[in-house]
């Protein structure tokens, strides 16, 4: 069983190191006009559970929402936020199943940074995390339209799980 963690979400973030000018950060709330984009972009929509209504006053609450999650180590939302910029350049999402020791990984990136690479990068940043977390491992359920993802995924060598289901499912086990 995983116990609760002894530090914040925002001290395991700062002690993972930065990978391919990207780092991870808990969700502040001047992001929230980025994550309305990233609810509005209709590639991220398709794959994800986003407000039906995205406003900035929505996100903003669902941004100040994440430190209470964070901290109660169930549901923990990070930014992958580009150092050049300080933005956010896509999410790792993780809900733990602390009877269990895993979680389940959901993650997205912004349209300006799709197809270059940082998916690796993204999912790189999330095993790291799993560990600081110290997480037997992560699982992804992905539709099995989702090319982008799946590629992404086996890139990684994530193996695929067998599943009963029209999703597909890809394993990582900590160190």
């Amino acid at each position: 069983m995983v116990e609760p963690l002894p530090r914040s979400i925002a001290e395991v973030c700062s002690v993972i190191p930065g990978r391919d000018g990207f780092a991870i950060a808990p969700w502040i709330v001047e992001w929230a006009g980025a994550l309305v984009a990233a609810w509005n972009d209709p590639e991220i929509a398709r794959w994800n559970p986003v407000p039906p209504e995205p406003s900035l006053e929505l996100a903003t609450s669902w941004i100040s929402g994440t430190a209470s999650q964070n901290e109660a180590s169930i549901g923990i939302d990070v930014v992958l936020v580009e150092d050049e910029t300080g933005e956010p350049a896509g999410e790792i999402g993780l809900q733990v199943d602390p009877a269990q020791g895993i979680a389940e990984v959901g993650f997205w990136l912004a349209e300006a940074f799709r197809g270059r690479g940082v998916a690796k990068t993204l999912l790189t940043l999330a095993q790291d995390l799993a560990q600081q977390l110290e997480l037997s491992g992560l699982v992804a359920l992905v539709d099995a339209d989702n090319e982008a993802a799946i590629k992404a995924l086996e890139a990684m060598a994530w193996p695929e799980l067998p599943t009963k289901s029209e999703r597909r499912a890809f394993a990582y086990r900590t160190p």
